[in-house]
């Protein structure tokens, strides 16, 4: 901030010598009454002001905001062909881990096959290009290329390398500095080399859903743990403390990391016994395991005191990551009180010592206030116009802990689930879109979640057309791809609103729910079948729309029997999805698709789950005598007959017997159908 007023007070000091220049400049040229050298000592007083530093991408950072981004486009990764680019989650997914996995083979191979990659054509040498060295051979190794290693984050070639410098038979002694990097080494990364080297598979990250930290394993290593004996043992290095403080820190740190939580605690309280100098880093390790060391309300509390009181009497100094653990603590506590009192306590005390709050604090605020059954609270509000208010003062939000690309998840989840204000979530959304805060929605999983919930919170407050122009079409489908659920609620919607707005967002919605391979949610297909024939159901001369409703039925149709085919069915047939797709073919004057469906209702009513409602059948049967598909309507009074419908076949079997001309045949099967007596009845009646 005191930069920023400093430049600004810095520009109009300058303006106004400029100015002044310039009325200086006017006179001379209008009077000669001003001598020379006043006005070379006008010219002197000019300073330039200091060059302005900039990076290597400035200058393209300052083009890219003198264009619009397209929401429509698809991203930069996805090949710019409509036949290629993905829409569909699982499309996505396996279209960016494909190319991942390319990587992962190229990079596989080069380490199998290091003897093909010797040549050096690069001047300089990258030494990224070149094939990984093996370390085999004590006369190959040194120091020198042990701390080489360490640097480049190798855990597995520190771990051979030391081994073979630190065998009996080695006259090479390894200096103690050397040794406390490899112990850090060891420990930041558990002693594997699984966890730094995928750090260039971006995709894979984006994709793969982080590993909890509950699940992550201290694991034992022989080397770790000698190494750590030698390092806390005094007469190694003439009781300089130094190195046993550091190792002390470092193995607490990550211990905790790592869920060995009783190691982690009781070297910590070893440590405090012994007059150890820990460090911040450590007192925040050891609050977050905090929650897992103990169960009660008061236990939980009570050691959170002490530990903080302890770092103010050492002096030393907290950090936001001290803040922040103490309130991953307090959400914990059960007690709803208890924790806001707690989480008040806590912003308040590190508020005195000018630590600001990060997006982590706030997210662990929200999930204090925001419980269930708690009472609503204008804290997300709140927050959201202290980020706006920095936010115009272009205070950019900086990530300075890992937990703070929760917030946006959270805020989003409860301006929809809990408070359903749609104003707020979009003022949320504009906060995420400004500057670089869209880094901080984590990865597809925590992005997938966000956009749920913001479209759930607009669909219940805005009108289906709002809707759809003003959030859905901006967004769907190359930014979000909704998920059935969502796509459940914008049924909903349409269902509830205008039948005339709804007829012409309907093809669009199930366009979409067929690209995105949404076909085998069974419900989600039956409610979009029934909004056709029902809801938006298009008049009779509407030939457009009837044919876009019946070729959207017969995709239904198509689909389960493809799945079918190949053995994978997800969706079972059930009898009012059938009729809808009847209804829909018969509207499109698709009569050889209906007698399909109609002789498949027949004649497979033991693998269709239920029956097709009274509304179906009258109205396939009026279509069907309408149009003299007799052979469909003697079919249909079958299927009436075997399933139960008794009410119907009376009136059916009067409609087919007085409005179409039957042949013998058609007669015989309707008596065989209802029965002689019955037929007899009818034709007595139409005398």
């Amino acid at each position: 901030m005191n930069t920023l007023v400093w430049k600004i007070s810095n520009s109009i000091g300058v303006q106004r010598r400029i100015l002044t220049n310039l009325q200086t400049s006017c006179a001379i040229t209008t009077t000669t009454s001003f001598s020379t050298t006043t006005t070379t000592n006008n010219i002197d007083d000019i300073k330039i002001p200091l060059r302005k530093e900039r990076g290597p991408t400035d200058v393209l950072c300052a083009l890219e905001k003198t264009i619009v981004r397209d929401p429509t486009a698809p991203k930069y990764k996805y090949h710019d062909d409509p036949y290629l680019i993905p829409y569909s989650n699982s499309q996505k997914r396996t279209f960016a881990l494909s190319q991942e996995s390319g990587r992962k083979t190229a990079m596989w191979i080069r380490q199998e096959h290091s003897y093909l990659f010797n040549h050096r054509i690069a001047d300089p040498v990258i030494n990224e290009y070149l094939p990984k060295a093996i370390y085999d051979n004590k006369d190959d190794v040194s120091e020198d290329v042990l701390k080489k290693v360490i640097e480049n984050g190798h855990v597995n070639d520190a771990l051979n390398i030391y081994k073979l410098l630190d065998d009996n038979d080695n006259k090479t002694t390894i200096s103690i500095d050397t040794k406390q990097s490899l112990f850090e080494l060891l420990c930041y990364y558990n002693s594997q080399d699984d966890l730094c080297d995928n750090e260039n598979l971006y995709e894979e990250k984006w994709f793969t859903q982080s590993e909890n930290d509950k699940f992550k394993k201290w694991n034992n290593c022989d080397v770790t743990e000698k190494l750590f004996a030698f390092l806390t043992n005094d007469e190694n290095f003439n009781n300089d403390k130094k190195i046993i403080d550091k190792a002390y820190n470092t193995m607490i740190c990550a211990t905790a990391k790592y869920n060995k939580f009783e190691k982690s605690f009781g070297l910590f309280e070893q440590a405090i016994n012994n007059n150890i100098n820990l460090s911040i880093l450590t007192y925040n390790s050891i609050i977050s395991i905090i929650p897992s060391l103990k169960d009660g309300i008061n236990e939980k509390k009570s050691l959170l005191i002490d530990i903080l009181e302890r770092i103010n009497k050492c002096g030393i100094k907290p950090t936001i990551g001290t803040l922040n653990s103490s309130l991953k603590v307090a959400t914990t506590l059960s007690n709803h009180a208890v924790a806001k009192e707690l989480c008040c306590s806590l912003f308040s005390e590190f508020n005195n010592i000018n630590i600001e709050p990060s997006l982590a604090s706030y997210n662990y605020a929200l999930q204090i206030y925001y419980r269930n059954g708690a009472t609503p609270s204008l804290l997300l509000d709140e927050i959201i116009h202290k980020l706006e208010l920095n936010n115009d003062k272009n205070i950019k939000l900086q990530i300075k802990d890992k937990s703070d690309i929760y917030f946006f998840v959270t805020a989003m989840n409860i301006a929809c689930n809990t408070l359903n204000n749609s104003i707020l979530g979009d003022r949320i959304h504009k906060l995420l879109l400004d500057h670089e805060n869209y880094n901080f929605i984590g990865d597809a999983l925590k992005e997938n979640v966000y956009y749920r919930n913001y479209f759930s919170l607009q669909i219940k407050n805005k009108k289906i057309d709002e809707f759809i122009s003003s959030y859905y079409d901006l967004l769907v489908p190359h930014i979000y791809t909704p998920e059935p659920s969502v796509m459940d609620e914008i049924l909903n919607s349409i269902n509830s609103n205008d039948p005339d707005t709804s007829r012409k967002l309907l093809p669009t919605i199930w366009s979409h729910i067929v690209l995105f391979e949404q076909l085998e949610r069974k419900n989600l297909v039956e409610k979009a079948l029934n909004t056709m024939v029902n809801h938006c159901k298009p008049l009779k001369n509407d030939d457009t729309t009837n044919e876009i409703f019946g070729e959207a039925g017969w995709t239904v149709w198509n689909y389960v029997n493809t799945q079918k085919q190949r053995r994978m069915q997800n969706m079972n047939w059930t009898g009012i999805i059938l009729g809808d797709i009847a209804v829909l073919c018969l509207r499109a004057n698709k009569y050889d698709r209906c007698s399909l469906i109609i002789s498949y209702l027949l004649n497979e009513q033991n693998q269709i789950i239920g029956t097709l409602h009274v509304n179906q059948i009258n109205e396939i049967f009026d279509e069907c005598i309408l149009n003299c598909q007799i052979t469909s309507a003697l079919d249909l009074i079958k299927y009436c007959v075997d399933t139960g419908f008794e009410d119907n076949i009376s009136s059916m079997a009067h409609k087919i017997h007085h409005n179409l001309p039957l042949a013998n045949h058609e007669k015989k099967r309707l008596e065989s159908i209802v029965g002689p007596k019955f037929v007899f009845n009818v034709a007595e009646s139409n005398k």
